[in-house]
């Protein structure tokens, strides 16, 4: 059977707000354990997954991010009810050889996919308070916090929309808080010799 993975990277999109469903710890255990058999630089993997899932820390840490950067924080920022019930938060030893950052990226996108494949929807998060993070959960000696994954069921929908020119790509929200993210077209982004 082929897998339509096009489909899969067009429904998975950045959610913000969440329903409020536990995720099972067996899906967790899947997307974690995706990211660390998938192909990294060196064979080194150096890269560490802590997943959290226990509602009194997810709570926690709602105020060590912000979320999307290009929305008013009202619009951007989930709120108390729709949090995410789960984070991964992905780790990169303080030294380490140059190509770190980009398995940091190949494992935040196959867990984005894995998670979506399941009806999971994710943010990858970058602007993280990380001494606050750091006082919420234990991070472990000689690691450094890279970026975080919220999980969790989408409470909103997010659709793809062909971008009119370059000032329109930021994404917007409907009059229900629905995203829409303009893209270029294929004919703008690939060239084939």
């Amino acid at each position: 059977m082929k897998m339509d993975l096009h489909k899969l990277y067009t429904g998975c999109r950045s959610y913000r707000r969440f329903r409020q469903d536990p995720i099972p710890q067996e899906v967790l255990q899947e997307i974690a354990d995706t990211a660390r058999i998938r192909s990294c630089a060196l064979n080194a993997q150096v890269l560490r997954y802590l997943v959290i899932r226990s509602p009194a820390v997810v709570k926690k840490l709602s105020s060590c991010f912000r979320w999307a950067a290009k929305l008013p924080r009202e619009i951007g920022t989930p709120t108390e009810t729709q949090q995410p019930t789960a984070y991964i938060v992905v780790l990169k030893p303080e030294k380490t050889h140059p190509f770190a950052d980009i398995d940091v990226g190949i494992a935040l996108d196959t867990m984005a996919i894995t998670a979506w494949s399941h009806g999971i929807g994710s943010c990858i998060l970058g602007s993280i308070n990380r001494k606050s993070l750091s006082e919420a959960v234990k991070i472990p000696t000689g690691f450094d916090v890279c970026m975080v994954l919220a999980l969790g069921y989408p409470d909103h929908k997010s659709t793809l929309v062909e971008a009119g020119t370059e000032d329109s790509l930021n994404y917007y929200v409907d009059e229900n808080r629905d995203y829409y993210v303009p893209k270029k077209s294929a004919a703008d982004t690939i060239t084939y010799l």
